[in-house]
């Protein structure tokens, strides 16, 4: 799906919307986007990224989520050089706890990678 960055008509709260494309008319779309609701509907943990809601507009599904600030291939681009050992450390530390969590409840990500992993301004991954 496409995702975008949204302002919430109720909350004014920044949020990232993804639209699943050909939902109805795609029966494996379809199925793709029911199977990660499903999922993401179970999951809650402080490094995975909270799902605030879904919504269909013209057969198509809507999955908004908390908005995160950027990603650590954003940092890393930004750093040639690396992040520093401690970010490093922490960094990793809040991706094996989000994984973790995943894989405890039998969900393995599938798509782990930099530009993937999203980071807030307060340094939490997700």
């Amino acid at each position: 799906g496409i995702v975008m960055r949204c302002r919430h008509k109720e909350t004014g709260q920044i949020v990232a919307i993804k639209k699943f494309i050909e939902t109805e008319d795609d029966h494996n779309v379809r199925k793709m986007a029911l199977r990660e609701i499903r999922m993401l509907k179970k999951l809650h943990h402080d490094n995975l990224v909270n799902m605030i809601e879904v919504f269909r507009r013209k057969r198509r599904f809507y999955l908004v989520f908390e908005y995160m600030d950027h990603t650590i291939l954003d940092e890393l681009e930004e750093n040639p050089k690396g992040l520093g050992e401690k970010v490093t450390r922490q960094h990793m530390f809040q991706v094996i706890r989000g994984i973790d969590f995943c894989h405890r409840n039998n969900i393995v990500h599938r798509d782990v990678k930099p530009e993937n992993i999203l980071v807030s301004n307060q340094g939490v991954i997700k």
